[in-house]
């Protein structure tokens, strides 16, 4: 498993949870190359962490705290779908965005993974400007919800300090 300053196997990146500079996407796939291929999408934008299959995405996503995860549907052992079901059922992993990036490209498996708690739902093979936007979507809507929270839960009471947060989501 990908540990806190662990090198990425793919890129030798170092990734690390606390104090990160860019954001830390999770790619889960059993094909190494749509892991290449992905990881050159993402990068040099966004960290990389990766997991070939379901059970071993719920330790990295556990223990890395991606940002968003990109995940296949058709793996050995542990399906995409039941993956996803397993982070939604974890308070330490329910929160992060999920975007399915499969070959299942059929209105049945989009809904059975929507409804299994993802947030979108990319055909194979990904498209680079897709791929880049909807993450970038996803991401700004995640980091929109967690500044509400950190406000409702009275985490940020200054209001410069506030202001300054919400300009920033807003740019």
């Amino acid at each position: 498993m990908l540990g806190y300053h662990e090198q990425h196997k793919f890129t030798g990146e170092k990734v690390k949870v606390e104090g990160r500079d860019k954001p830390l996407i999770l790619i889960v796939d059993d094909q190494a190359t749509i892991i290449r291929i992905m990881t050159n999408m993402l990068q040099p934008d966004y960290a990389v962490c990766v997991a070939t299959d379901g059970s071993r995405a719920i330790d990295v996503a556990r223990n890395q705290q991606p940002d968003l995860i990109l995940l296949d549907i058709i793996m050995p052992g542990m399906t995409g779908v039941e993956a996803c079901k397993a982070l939604k059922a974890d308070p330490i992993t329910e929160k992060i965005p999920v975007i399915f990036v499969t070959s299942m490209d059929d209105k049945h498996n989009e809904e059975v993974a929507l409804k299994a708690g993802a947030v979108d739902y990319i055909p194979k093979p990904p498209s680079v400007e897709i791929v880049r936007a909807r993450v970038k979507v996803h991401l700004s809507a995640n980091r929109h919800r967690k500044f509400i929270e950190r406000l409702a839960a009275g985490d940020v009471s200054d209001p410069e300090e506030i202001k300054k947060q919400a300009q920033e989501i807003l740019q």
